[in-house]
C-alpha cells in the first residue's frame, strides 16, 4: 500500500492562498460549502452565537477554515504539524487583520487542556492520520461538554478510487494533485467514523454529502482549459463547485455532539 505524503505541506507553504496551485481547489470549491454548512448548523440547529465561541481548527493548514470562523467573531486557535504551513497561515491572517492563534501540534496529542473549546474542526485531516480513533479521543478531550465537533473527509468507495485517486492523482492527462496526497485505503466509510464518534461520547451526529454541483461537461471543459494553460487552478475551483447533498459516496461532512449536553435533534 502506498503511503500518504504528508510531508508535502512542508514543501508548499505558499500554495495555500495561491490561484496557481492545486490548493486553490480546496479553497474555492470545497471550503465555501462546508463552512456554510458548519455556520448554519451552529446558528440554526444549536442556536449558538458565533461571536462568543472558542474554536480549535485541528490540522488547520494555511488557515482556510480558521479565517472564516475568525471573520464571524469567533476566538480561533489553529494547530498543525507543519511549521512552514503555520508561518504561511500567520502571514495571511496578519494580512487580513485577523486575530488567530496558531500553534504547532499533532492531532493525536493536542497541546491543550481538557474541555477548552466550544467548537473543534478537523477537515481534510482524518484521511491523512494513522489512527483516526486516537484523533477523535483527543478532540473529545479538549471539547467542552456542550461543544460541537465538525469534520469532513473522503469515503472509501469505488467512486472515490476512480475520481480522487485514478483521475485526480494517477492519470497524467487528468491529474490535478500530486501523487500520494491521498491513499484510497485511508479513506473512511461513514459507518466507521460514526462508530468512533459513538465510542467516545459523540452519540448525536449527522453526515451530509459534499458533492459536485456542476454540469459534467462544464467541468470537463474547465479541466481542458486548465491543462492548456488558459485558466488557473483558482478559476477551475470557481467553476468546479461542490454543494451539500444526500450523496455520501465521494466525500462527506458532518458534526458530532454529546446527547447528554441537552442538544437535541
Amino acid at each position: 500500500m502506498a503511503t500518504v505524503d504528508n510531508a508535502i505541506y512542508d514543501r508548499i507553504p505558499n500554495d495555500w492562498w495561491s490561484d496557481d496551485s492545486f490548493m486553490a481547489l480546496l479553497r474555492n470549491a470545497v471550503n465555501p460549502p462546508r463552512f456554510a454548512y458548519f455556520r448554519d448548523t451552529l446558528v440554526r440547529r444549536f442556536g449558538r452565537d458565533p461571536s462568543s465561541l472558542s474554536v480549535l481548527d485541528v490540522g488547520c493548514g494555511g488557515g482556510l477554515l480558521a479565517e472564516r470562523f475568525a471573520e464571524m467573531g469567533c476566538i480561533v486557535t489553529g494547530v498543525d504539524r507543519s511549521l512552514p504551513t503555520l508561518d504561511a497561515a500567520r502571514d495571511h491572517s496578519r494580512l487580513m487583520q485577523l486575530m488567530i492563534r496558531y500553534e504547532q501540534g499533532d492531532a493525536a496529542a493536542l497541546p491543550f487542556d481538557v474541555q477548552q473549546f466550544d467548537v473543534v474542526c478537523c477537515c481534510d485531516v482524518l484521511e491523512h492520520v494513522e489512527d483516526v480513533d486516537r484523533v477523535i479521543v483527543e478532540i473529545v478531550r479538549v471539547l467542552k461538554p456542550t461543544g460541537v465537533f465538525f469534520f469532513d473527509t473522503i469515503n472509501r468507495t469505488w467512486q472515490s478510487r476512480l475520481l480522487a485517486i485514478k483521475l485526480a492523482q494517477d492519470c497524467a492527462v487528468t491529474r490535478l494533485v500530486p501523487r500520494n496526497v491521498h491513499v484510497w485505503e485511508q479513506f473512511i466509510r461513514p459507518h466507521e467514523l460514526a462508530a468512533s464518534l459513538e465510542r467516545h461520547g459523540l452519540a448525536l451526529h449527522e453526515f451530509a454529502g459534499l458533492s459536485p454541483a456542476v454540469n459534467p461537461f462544464v467541468a470537463l471543459s474547465a479541466l481542458v482549459r486548465l491543462k492548456l494553460g488558459r485558466i488557473s487552478f483558482g478559476q477551475l475551483g470557481d467553476t468546479f463547485l461542490l454543494a451539500k447533498s444526500k450523496d455520501l459516496s465521494l466525500s462527506y461532512m458532518g458534526f458530532g455532539a454529546r446527547s447528554a449536553s441537552g442538544i437535541g435533534r
